[in-house]
């Protein structure tokens, strides 16, 4: 009899194990830090399993974790959860948001956070590349770009280095 119950154990306690480290394999690869010296930021991409939602944490410390408590932005999993973050190094801890599909909600505690437009002149200037009229990041600014639901960041540092997008590295 013993035998038997152990038998039918053992297959529930291997899915159960399989279960266990899906999730734990899904949280430890889907949270990832980022740090800028440029503006002197870092930020963490936390996305929780089987969520809709993304968060993409901001922090002027290295050491902190997610909670309603800290400058976060709230990103809802779709197609078109692209969203550009704009730093102006000179204002410390000030940022601007693009959000085209309107996907995002923000969490502002130490951060002062502002929605702007693509097409917003202050940010961008319009070039002409090959026939086709692209917005183009100004000198002094320092921009984030977060794709494909938080799967892949860049970075645009317009201080005469380079100007186009760069593949960001996590750190952790």
């Amino acid at each position: 009899m013993k035998k038997f119950v152990f038998i039918l154990l053992l297959p529930l306690l291997l899915v159960a194990a399989f279960v266990v480290y899906c999730y734990v394999s899904a949280t430890i690869e889907n949270d990832k830090t980022y740090y800028f010296p440029q503006i002197e930021t870092y930020l963490k991409i936390y996305k929780p399993p089987l969520n809709k939602y993304g968060y993409v944490i901001f922090s002027k410390d290295s050491i902190f974790s997610f909670s309603k408590n800290i400058d976060f932005v709230k990103i809802y999993k779709s197609e078109t959860s692209w969203v550009n973050f704009i730093f102006n190094p000179a204002e410390n801890n000030k940022f601007y948001i693009v959000d085209r599909w309107n996907n995002v909600q923000i969490n502002q505690i130490n951060f002062a956070v502002k929605k702007i437009n693509r097409e917003d002149t202050t940010f961008y200037e319009q070039e002409v590349i090959v026939g086709v009229c692209t917005q183009i990041l100004k000198p002094t600014y320092f921009e984030i770009s977060i794709e494909g639901f938080l799967q892949s960041v860049f970075y645009t540092d317009c201080n005469g280095i380079e100007e186009y997008p760069i593949k960001a590295e996590p750190i952790k």
